[in-house]
């Protein structure tokens, strides 16, 4: 009895370990919480590198009602479910992409390359139902100032984590002449899938025509790596992680006492 005395001995500082994780976890999920800074400009000077490989300014880009996704196209988790939402959602809506509205996708990462983006666009504008113009979705990458002036304005925060970015899935939707009058923020599904309603989508372009400046659709929020619970189902997880990190002590001690007596 002599070894499970010593686990249950290690049981607190076991238990002190998995708040200690769950802090730090909740930590990362603050820092990148989405500042609304509705009804500011975004700054349309900036400079971008477009999926052709060519220079391009945001004012040029941003002429009509303009969706706002912030990405990255080497993500493993949220980034190209949302895209895919978006190429599914613009079969379903009224308006017409190039037309009524545009579409320019960001690269958070200033390591990856224009033939990444190439690659991207092909991928989602293909999957789109309706025919996309070229211009009316655009994918960008850029440098590490430009990319942080935009995402500062926009109120986009991130961060870098496990060889990738800790980051939230929202749409940021801007006027013609680049103030923020909307986050969309889409819905999560359990089977791991963005929930982008026509419906919504569809009032946010309208808005956007005339400039008039919305609070957000829809509070609920997907975070890339992580899922943090709150109140007592933060409780529940550390509770879930102690017995966990508990019941393997155990299995591991009793395997190794009968492989000493063997």
């Amino acid at each position: 009895m002599r070894f499970i005395y010593k686990i249950v001995r290690e049981i607190p500082a076991i238990i002190l370990l998995v708040f200690f994780t769950a802090s730090v976890m909740r930590a990362d999920y603050d820092s990148i919480e989405i500042v609304h800074h509705l009804g500011n400009k975004i700054p349309l000077n900036l400079e971008f590198t477009n999926s052709d490989g060519n220079k391009v300014l945001l004012k040029d880009l941003v002429n009509k009602p303009t969706v706002l996704d912030f990405c990255y196209y080497n993500c493993a988790g949220i980034c190209t479910p949302l895209m895919l939402e978006v190429s599914d959602v613009i079969g379903k809506v009224k308006y017409n992409p190039g037309k009524d509205y545009n579409i320019i996708s960001i690269s958070i990462d200033q390591n990856e390359t224009s033939k990444m983006a190439a690659d991207k666009k092909r991928a989602m504008t293909g999957m789109a139902e309706r025919k996309v113009p070229d211009s009316a979705w655009v994918f960008l990458t850029g440098d590490s100032t430009n990319i942080y002036k935009l995402t500062d304005a926009a109120g986009f925060r991130f961060k870098r984590s496990h060889g990738g970015f800790l980051h939230k899935g929202v749409l940021i939707v801007l006027d013609k002449s680049g103030k923020i009058v909307q986050y969309l923020d889409p819905g999560y599904e359990k089977t791991g899938d963005f929930q982008i309603l026509p419906s919504n989508f569809e009032l946010a372009i309208q808005k956007a025509s005339k400039g008039e400046v919305t609070s957000t659709i829809e509070k609920v929020l997907q975070t890339c790596y992580s899922f943090i619970p709150k109140g007592n189902d933060l409780l529940v997880l550390m509770l879930v992680l102690a017995s966990g990190l508990i019941s393997v002590a155990v299995v591991f001690v009793v395997i190794k006492k009968a492989n000493l007596k063997t």
